[in-house]
């Protein structure tokens, strides 16, 4: 009776907050006094269970709360049922004056490690120990040999007990050189892979990792590897040898796996994201263009609505101005009703116990920390990845009505059901990100002394859940712990896995290869097939056995793991040939694979097979470019006889590629043979074949000259009259259009002296802006000085289209931009062709005579001070907006970055949440774009090998490319081979100086159109 009335109380007290916050919406927050900000006090434990509301029938029950644990946000049940659990009391510092934005941190560590324990066994803990103290920025704990890996920024440590005092008085270090900068980006969540190796989140904040040898490994000094730069990647280690390796991933806060290993990470706006590419296998081909590693499950991004059903917080509230009145007439309690948007997605976890309903297993499940919500998704395979969708419309799985909920991570736990780590704080968000008069008000570490863990029990248990019997895995035969890779609970299965592999007991071997071909649950016989090999027991025979098992996960797997064995087992080539015709796609994916990694004849027909079969999958031709590193020069004269798949999209990007592969080799005599084979294909693979054979040569630093010149080579002629047909045909208006541009880039590659004539020819305007913008760009494709003088000469008869990418072209060349600078100072060409972020690099550029002309030209735009600038601007707060009038200046400034509904581009944030900013934090945003950036958006320079500048924001990278975006949502790709160097300018992609070309008056029309963005009709 009580816990109700309290419950009643804190419910009212709720209603009164909103009501509160409701009125002082209409406040200016400027002049908001720190008393009336009101605060929400926190629910007890013995209350929190009534604040969550669940579907299904499901129901929260409290399993451990503070003083017993503090903080939680990672959590591993050891083999004997205990639970070491992460507990990060230094979120996000330890002491606010230490924490100064975009700069690494250097609070005090004060993370702990608790060691929790049921002694009485009704399914609550009851006991608690502080394992380890004094640790920087835990988030994560891997088992291992009695002790455990814990993540904590800077370092990854390994911590055991061997005294029996519950207190680990092991204490080494392991890894060293993490980045301490952004406490939302650090690594976090290390699990056990299939493959005996410990996979973690690696997140963005990177770092130069050094691995710290111990002298149980028989080493003698301190650092015995050599660093490894990690930047937006996960990574493994091997628990025996602790060899650190980069993997491909590289998002925020949350790591999971399934059953078959396939990992899944979390982002702020992407809920669900599969790692799908390999690092080690883009690695062999450093010329393939792969996409993005990962690929979202679920919907993603700024606009994806959550429902909450908790208030909205004061300040929260106040900075996102809700003015909007038919928002304020719905019950604030009302599920159906979005509050807002996903903003803070965490702990992804894929659902894999035997206590739910079926249709739960294999579900995700993320919480949505600032919403105190749970959100679920179905996943289903589709192709080689998933997708997923929602599992309950207008509603979330889990939601409170206590801000102070904070789900950050789950686990599947050893009784089947799923546990909910709440780390239980009154506010949760970056310091970095919030205007600094609320952020005044607001403590960020309110709540560290408290924590919840909740396990969320089925609807079958409705009198009271039943927990099973507490594991005593630690205690198990070798004979038990394989029995137990058939246990329907995953945590059980994984358990024995790991454990198998630390006692390294060959006793049983034979009852793991008869599980692993007889067994009925597929999942089963992988965990044999990989437990063989981790006891160093499987045989050909065995991975014979598992290629050819009826389940397509196991058959996958095999393949796998058979590229161990090639050398020693041939055998298992023809198998992995074969396997390229599998009726499984993600078989032949992982065929595509390994057939990368066979040297045989075989391999050419068998990635031919797979590229032509799944012409209209790009995922799966990456996975086939990946492995043809050995295979480039016979796999193109197959594709090259095929005209039906070289015509087709698909074959003519394969094509090029493969055509380039060959050209950066720079072997005139294989480009020679494949030159001369032109004259037997048709003019669309006639072009491709001979761009990209071009590009690659002078990638290599050579050129078609040198075939043409030399009489040894036989195809010399043959390319010499198919250039001087593409000089004659790219001024040829009766042929179409497409034919001129194949003609104008094939330009780009003949000698200057030739093409010159035509190209210039081009710069006319008799001619189509396309066709001038193919001629600027094939003059510019050489570093000669004279280009320069050529299109500035004709620069005033051209086009403002034309002019601008004469601009751009030219800028793209460190060689040009003195040039191009001059000519802005003598008039010529207009100054605001140069865009802001260009002007800024060139006024802090390394290369004085770039400098000095810069600070001459752009004198107006020289840095000021920003506070000076703000101070100035304060007045715009105070002015009457209008909207009307801020369009035209967002369309003007601000869209070529930004998107709105059917405005803009994505390069910036979305605004459609907009609604969540202030006047005076959007004051703040526009005139000094860098004070609050997140690395997601800093502005990158990248200088390639061939002289070329590209600048922009890392929109994507993986281990053979980085993707930078710019305004107007231009994307650049460039190969890491073509990357002389790559530097971020520290600053936002986000140019300064707007204040240049907009006044007060302006700036109040801006952010009034930019509120009533966010605002209901």
């Amino acid at each position: 009776m009580a816990a109700e009335k309290h419950a009643n109380f804190e419910s009212s007290m709720h209603r009164l907050i909103f009501f509160h916050v409701v009125l002082l919406l209409a406040v200016d927050d400027r002049g908001l006094p720190a008393e009336e900000l009101p605060r929400v006090p926190p629910t007890a434990a013995a209350a929190a269970e009534q604040t969550i509301e669940l579907q299904a029938g499901f129901r929260a029950e409290l399993i451990a709360a503070e003083p017993m644990v503090t903080d939680p946000i990672a959590m591993k049940y050891d083999e004997n049922g205990s639970a070491y659990v992460i507990e990060m009391n230094d979120y996000p510092y330890s002491n606010k004056s230490h924490d100064q934005a975009w700069q690494t941190q250097t609070s005090e560590p004060m993370g702990r490690v608790r060691f929790l324990e049921d002694t009485d066994g009704d399914g609550k803990f009851d006991k608690s120990t502080v394992f380890a103290d004094r640790l920087s920025w835990p988030t994560g704990v891997a088992l291992w040999k009695g002790g455990i890996y814990v993540l904590a920024t800077p370092d990854v440590w390994y911590l055991k007990d061997t005294d029996g005092d519950g207190r680990a008085d092991v204490r080494r270090k392991v890894f060293t050189g993490f980045r301490k900068y952004n406490v939302q980006a650090v690594m976090n969540n290390p699990l056990w892979g299939l493959d005996h190796e410990i996979y973690t989140a690696g997140a963005s904040n990177g770092g130069e990792i050094t691995a710290i040898r111990s002298v149980e490994q028989g080493e003698t000094s301190a650092q015995a590897s050599p660093a490894a730069v990690i930047r937006r990647s996960d990574f493994r280690f091997d628990p025996r040898q602790e060899r650190f390796e980069p993997v491909s991933g590289g998002a925020r806060f949350g790591h999971a796996q399934d059953d078959w290993g396939n990992r899944f990470l979390t982002d702020i706006r992407n809920p669900v994201q599969h790692v799908l590419f390999p690092a080690h296998y883009l690695h062999r081909n450093p010329f393939l263009r792969a996409p993005h590693v990962l690929q979202d499950v679920v919907p993603s991004g700024d606009s994806l609505a959550v429902f909450q059903i908790s208030p909205p917080e004061a300040w929260r509230a106040i900075n996102a101005q809700r003015l909007a009145a038919d928002d304020t007439k719905k019950s604030p309690f009302d599920s159906t009703v979005p509050k807002g948007y996903v903003t803070s997605s965490s702990g992804v976890t894929i659902y894999r116990g035997h206590a739910y309903p079926e249709e739960f297993y294999g579900n995700a499940f993320i919480g949505e920390v600032a919403g105190n919500l749970v959100m679920r998704y179905r996943i289903e395979a589709d192709g080689v990845t998933f997708q997923g969708e929602r599992a309950h419309q207008k509603a979330e799985f889990l939601a409170s009505t206590d801000n102070w909920f904070r789900p950050v991570n789950f686990i599947n736990a050893p009784d089947g059901t799923l546990h909910v780590l709440d780390m239980y704080r009154e506010t949760i968000e970056h310091p970095w990100s919030m205007p600094d008069d609320l952020k005044a008000q607001v403590d960020l570490t309110s709540g560290k002394d408290r924590g919840r863990i909740y396990r969320l029990v089925p609807p079958r248990y409705r009198e009271g859940f039943v927990k099973p019997p507490v594991p005593r895995l630690g205690t198990a035969s070798t004979k038990e712990l394989i029995a137990e890779l058939a246990n329907p609970n995953s945590w059980w299965r994984e358990t024995a896995h790991r454990l198998l592999f630390e006692r390294q007991d060959l006793s049983q071997v034979s009852l793991l290869k008869k599980m692993l071909r007889e067994h009925e649950m597929p999942v089963t016989r992988v965990h044999a097939l990989w437990t063989l090999e981790g006891l160093e027991s499987l045989s050909t025979a065995d991975l014979v056995a598992a290629i050819k098992d009826p389940a397509a996960g196991v058959r996958e797997h095999a393949i796998r793991l058979a590229e161990r064995r090639l050398p020693q087992a041939p055998s298992l080539v023809p198998l992995i040939v074969d396997a390229a015709g599998d009726d499984a796609r993600r078989v032949r994916f992982q065929a595509a694979f390994t057939l990368g990694e066979i040297e045989d004849p075989r391999v050419v027909a068998a990635l031919a097979q797979l590229a032509r079969r799944d012409a209209n999958d790009p995922l799966m031709q990456t996975a086939v470019m990946s492995s043809v590193s050995r295979s480039v020069e016979p796999l193109l004269k197959i594709f090259l006889q095929d005209r039906s798949f070289s015509e087709s999209s698909s074959g003519l990007e394969m094509i090029s590629q493969l055509a380039l592969m060959i050209g950066s080799k720079a072997e005139l005599a294989v480009v020679n043979e494949f030159l001369s084979a032109l004259s037997q294909s048709t003019a669309t693979v006639k072009v491709a074949m001979l761009k990209n054979l071009a590009a690659g040569l002078r990638r290599a630093k050579r050129d078609l000259s040198e075939i043409i010149s030399d009489p040894s080579h036989s195809s010399g002629p043959l390319v010499a009259a198919f250039l001087e047909a593409s000089n004659a045909n790219a001024l040829d208006a009766s042929l179409p259009q497409s034919q001129r541009l194949d003609a104008i880039a094939l330009l780009g590659y003949d000698r200057f002296e030739r093409a010159k004539p035509t190209l210039e020819k081009l710069l006319s305007i008799q001619h189509p802006p396309e066709l001038q913008m193919a001629a600027v760009a094939a003059l510019t494709s050489t570093a000669r000085s004279d280009v320069a003088a050529i299109l500035l000469d004709r620069f005033p008869a051209l086009t403002p289209s034309v002019q601008a990418e004469v601009v751009n072209q030219l800028l793209q060349r460190t060689l040009w931009i003195p040039i191009v600078l001059d000519a802005v100072g003598a008039g010529t060409v207009p100054a605001n062709l140069v865009s802001p972020n260009r002007r800024a690099a060139y006024l802090r550029s390394s290369q004085q005579e770039i400098r000095q002309r810069a600070v001459k030209v752009f004198s107006e735009d020289q840095p000021h001070s920003r506070k000076d600038v703000l101070d100035k601007y304060q007045a715009a707060l105070a002015l009457s907006g209008d909207a009307e009038r801020g369009a035209p200046l967002f369309l003007k400034n601000c869209a070529n970055c930004h998107r709105f509904g059917d405005l803009g581009f994505d390069v910036g944030p979305n605004l459609a949440t907009i609604q969540n900013r202030s006047a005076s934090q959007l004051l703040v945003n526009i005139l000094d774009p860098s004070r609050e950036v997140s690395p997601n958006f800093l502005e990158y320079n990248v200088l390639s090998v061939d002289g070329r500048i590209s600048s922009g924001m890392i929109a994507a990278e993986n281990a053979n490319s980085i993707t930078l975006r710019q305004a107007e949502g231009v994307e650049t790709t460039i190969q890491r081979v073509e990357i002389e160097e790559l530097r971020s300018s520290g600053k936002s992609l986000m140019p300064e100086g707007i204040e240049q070309t907009i006044d007060a008056q302006g700036m109040a029309d801006l952010i009034t159109y930019l509120l009533s963005l966010g605002q209901a009709p």
